[in-house]
């Protein structure tokens, strides 16, 4: 039986997602394909567009065979963090064979020999990357110069522009993880298809989930529109719609994905980092230097910079903008945010890094043809499975119990505000959610 494992966040799933599993199928022969996916919030510091339950349905219905939450802490963590942090889960069921990852460059052997620097830090990359780093650089920018000037003092050819999407940076990590945990899993590379991570505009049936997202907010809750798809291929389907941007947006998702999206939609269910605007200004007044500097991946510049401009508050995105600067980016300071949101401190992250990352292996969902796939996880996983919540609670102790309650009070939060902006009551408690079942 030959399992092959997708970290993944897809907010939201779309046709690129589906290639790349049916892809994996087809170059493989892979009998189960395991999702190691975001919860309710994504790493680059935002919420989910739409919650993980909705998301994991998407995945099972477009060829995944079993969805597992990667727990909060690590789908809001840097790169290198979510990367060691899903190859860890994916380690620790004892039944994958392989690692499956998308990236702009089709060149494994040169992704191979930047983990591998990246692995072992040669005294040369090291000096280099200090120095740039005291200059001001941000630490991407930093990383990129520094891995060129190795390179080039062992002859080799090395772009800058390669370490430039975030694809390839994940790309990178992956093997970089797989390598630091002496791992047997085998790295597998699929060519991204179609637009780049970044385009925001949809212009091809592979169009990003950044795209995706960027056309929804051209979308009212009352545009509910019934979608007809002539064909099975996501690649050709038919949409009627007096609405452009819902038809791209129906073009660019599988059927059975678009469905369950049109239903978040028109039921006003998205979620953005706004959302969560009121929580972030409470946090940022009532935390003191001391509490903010403990807060993860923080820094005492930031947390001076944070209470400096907290009068200055009026919405989680304008806040960041106001707070990044020339070393700490965008998406590092979202980061920073949603983390003091959620209460995730640097003991906590110390404290998980030293008992391993993954404490537990928790089912979003599972495809009912998988079931040779959960008895042989059940023989071979190396901590516990959780397929019911309150179990779990009651029977795991320290860490891993500490890392739980993280989860659940980091979707239970999710859903308060996503309640708060629909209006409709809280559906119920995380403990009480149903696995997903296709």
């Amino acid at each position: 039986m030959k399992t092959i494992g997708i970290i993944a966040e897809y907010n939201p799933f779309h046709n690129g997602h589906a290639y790349q599993i049916a892809e994996l199928k087809r170059k493989t022969n892979a009998d189960f394909v395991v999702i190691a996916m975001s919860g309710d919030f994504v790493q680059r510091g935002a919420p989910a567009i739409i919650d993980k339950y909705c998301r994991a349905e998407m995945a099972l219905l477009c060829g995944a065979d079993l969805v597992i939450e990667l727990p909060a802490v690590w789908a809001v963590s840097s790169a290198e963090d979510f990367a060691m942090a899903g190859v860890t889960l994916f380690d620790k069921m004892g039944c994958i064979d392989g690692i499956c990852f998308g990236a702009e460059s089709d060149q494994l052997p040169l992704l191979k020999s930047i983990a591998g620097v990246l692995a072992e830090e040669p005294d040369i990359y090291r000096s280099a990357l200090s120095s740039y780093l005291k200059k001001g650089l941000a630490f991407p920018a930093a990383r990129a110069a520094a891995l060129s000037d190795y390179f080039k003092s062992t002859g080799m050819n090395f772009l800058i522009s390669i370490l430039d999407t975030p694809n390839n940076i994940l790309a990178v990590e992956y093997l970089k993880a797989l390598k630091r945990r002496n791992s047997a899993m085998t790295p597998i590379l699929i060519p991204r298809a179609g637009s780049g991570y970044h385009d925001t505009t949809i212009n091809t049936p592979t169009a990003s989930a950044s795209a995706i997202r960027a056309a929804v907010s051209n979308v009212t809750p009352s545009d509910n529109h019934t979608f007809h798809f002539s064909s099975a291929d996501y690649g050709s389907q038919s949409i009627h719609s007096s609405r452009p941007h819902l038809s791209e947006i129906a073009s660019s998702m599988p059927e059975p994905a678009f469905a369950l999206f049109q239903k978040e939609i028109t039921s006003g269910r998205l979620m953005d980092a706004d959302d969560f605007s009121s929580i972030l200004g409470y946090r940022i007044l009532s935390c003191i230097k001391k509490e903010l500097e403990n807060i993860y991946d923080m820094t005492p510049e930031i947390a001076n910079r944070i209470i400096k401009n907290r009068y200055h508050f009026s919405s989680f995105t304008q806040f960041c903008a106001q707070n990044k600067s020339r070393d700490i980016t965008y998406t590092r300071m979202n980061r920073i945010l949603l983390h003091l949101i959620l209460q995730m401190t640097q003991t906590d992250v110390k404290q998980y890094k030293e008992t391993d990352y993954i404490p537990y292996l928790r089912i979003l969902g599972f495809r009912k043809d998988a079931s040779a796939l959960l008895s042989a996880l059940k023989k071979s996983a190396k901590v516990p499975v959780i397929s019911k919540l309150s179990s779990a609670l009651r029977t795991l102790d320290g860490t891993a119990n500490q890392m739980l309650k993280q989860d659940i009070f980091s979707s239970e939060l999710y859903e308060q505000q996503k309640t708060g902006k629909t209006k409709n009551r809280f559906s119920c408690p995380e403990c009480s959610k149903e696995i997903i079942r296709v």
